[in-house]
């Protein structure tokens, strides 16, 4: 039975001190649902979400932690919903009364969250709301980016820090700034060498945030005790999501001193860590 990819966001809010959580109305099926909707060829499942919400709330919202997924047969095979718990992201409004309602989606409510888990139509949405619940209190993401594919060393005749991301590399680099923008990354540091450069400056330039280039995290740079103790200041006083972009040898460093195993991601893969309070309390990768 052939999987059908589908993602979700269960969006909180806090109003007058409560939090509420928003559902729409689909009048094809008459149900009460957290918007969702299948994924796109060649989109990731975290950009899919993001879209979904914007489509069906006019909400530009970014992804917290990761829910388990909802799986059940539908007409054409298995339905696979991957969820997170988000928010509005920073500056965006929360208000939803100016969404143009259509054939697909015909309201539109934040609502409490013991008037969301009454409004739901089915048992698995309110199981996916107490999972959200039970993960509620805001994370902030750190995300781990190893390069983009690069023009390999031996067709390379410059000097290594120079050698820049290659037609892959490039597409990759489209990919990342999507993943991430779907988390709402405001601040970027990376190594000095183009091709960590150029792996995160599409999504800078789109989000209007400075590279922070720093030699530091480049192969020629690294030493292990002053990147290891570079994540673990940054983990400590994190305040906005964050993405490092790096190199494979340094990625090690930089994972001890975040306190998590090294998953030896592959170039163009990134690894989200969600942490509070200098804890990490979950766990993502995705490829570019």
């Amino acid at each position: 039975m052939p999987e059908i990819p589908a993602a979700g966001v269960v969006v909180f809010r806090e109003h007058h001190d409560q939090p509420e959580v928003v559902l729409v109305h689909r009048p094809k099926y008459d149900d009460w649902s957290f918007p969702k909707g299948k994924v796109d060829p060649g989109e990731s499942v975290p950009v899919a979400a993001i879209r979904e919400v914007r489509e069906e709330t006019g909400l530009r919202v970014a992804l917290g932690r990761p829910l388990q997924r909802q799986r059940y047969p539908v007409e054409a095979g298995q339905k696979v919903v991957h969820y997170w718990v988000g928010r509005t992201a920073a500056g965006a409004d929360d208000d939803v009364d100016g969404y143009q309602i259509n054939d697909e989606i015909d309201d539109v409510a934040w609502l409490p969250v013991e008037e969301a888990r009454r409004r739901l139509t089915y048992p698995h949405d309110r199981a996916t709301l107490q999972q959200a619940e039970d993960v509620r209190p805001p994370t902030v993401p750190v995300v781990v980016l190893r390069h983009a594919t690069a023009v390999s060393r031996s067709a390379w005749s410059g000097a290594d820090p120079e050698r820049p991301i290659d037609d892959t590399g490039r597409a990759q680099a489209v990919t990342l700034a999507g993943l991430l923008m779907a988390y709402d990354v405001g601040r970027v540091i990376t190594s000095t060498s183009a091709r960590c450069v150029q792996s995160v400056a599409p999504y800078a330039g789109l989000a209007g945030v400075a590279l922070e280039q720093m030699r530091l995290l480049s192969e020629e740079g690294a030493e292990a005790g002053s990147v290891s103790a570079l994540a673990v200041d940054l983990l400590r006083d994190l305040a906005v999501p964050t993405v490092i972009c790096t190199h494979r040898p340094v990625l090690p460093w930089v994972f001890d001193g975040l306190g998590v195993r090294d998953p030896k991601l592959a170039k163009g893969e990134l690894m989200v860590l969600h942490a509070r309070a200098g804890d990490v309390l979950a766990m993502e990768t995705f490829q570019a």
